[in-house]
């Protein structure tokens, strides 16, 4: 499997790895965990996932939907999700020889120097400065001022631990803030994975994963269904936003 370097990762860098038999991958490691150990699949994740050239891992969230076990054959694909100020976010999935996701986590890698690793404001989701380029294509958009034209409210756009909210009066963004003091009247909710895969897809797919349900919200449910038109303009800028830096 092979990453770019570190000059060169960006959001949406994607490897896959070789799939190897669990059992006699943590043998030739030198790890002998007892049978059925939940932490033998985060260590084949990390066997199987070369690091980011250049940093340190700093950090690691790690969940399993069914563990792996030993006479399992499993592989890794990697996700980059954030890069901002020297330190880069990956998404890694540990699958079966048949396709499923059987553990998943996220790492963080850290660059002693953050110019190795600078901001990519058009790809990191639900900051300030994303929220500020989204606002001034949006601002231009008379389909997204119609379908708001009578609404006074906050959309929320949640991406892991970043929320963003756009407050809108009559069609317009009036502020783009982190915080807004009476809250989202809805907040859209996505890990940093999924908004990396439908900002960056080939085809617009968010409507056909969000009747899927693959996304969550918080707040009003019946205005985040109501403005379904108004929130698929925004992802279709945001994806605009990401095509301008990596076509």
């Amino acid at each position: 499997m092979t990453l770019r370097t570190s000059d060169r990762i960006t959001v949406g860098d994607r490897a896959a790895g070789t799939a190897r038999a669990l059992a006699p991958l943590l043998a030739e490691a030198g790890l002998a965990l007892p049978g059925g150990s939940v932490l033998a699949g985060a260590f084949a994740a990390e066997l199987l996932t070369p690091s980011v050239p250049g940093a340190v891992r700093t950090g690691l969230t790690w969940s399993t939907t069914c563990p792996v076990a030993r006479n399992d054959t499993v592989h890794t694909d990697v996700l980059v999700t954030r890069v901002a100020a020297g330190t880069v976010d990956r998404y890694v999935r540990l699958l079966d020889d048949t396709g499923t996701v059987r553990e998943h986590g996220t790492e963080t890698w850290r660059f002693e120097d953050p110019a190795a690793a600078p901001a990519q404001p058009a790809l990191d989701f639900c900051t300030a400065e994303w929220g500020e380029l989204l606002r001034a294509r949006l601002d231009e958009d008379r389909d997204f001022a119609s379908s708001l034209s009578s609404w006074d409210g906050t959309i929320g756009l949640r991406c892991d631990d970043r929320e963003l909210h756009l407050r809108i009066y009559k069609g317009r963004i009036v502020d783009v803030t982190r915080r807004t003091p009476h809250g989202a009247t809805f907040a859209f909710v996505a890990p940093a994975h999924l908004w990396t895969e439908v900002v960056l897809a080939e085809r617009d797919e968010f409507m056909r994963r969000a009747i899927a349900g693959e996304f969550s919200s918080t707040g009003n449910g019946y205005e985040y269904l109501r403005l379904t038109k108004p929130l698929n303009i925004v992802i279709a800028h945001a994806r605009a936003l990401a095509q301008e830096v990596r076509p």
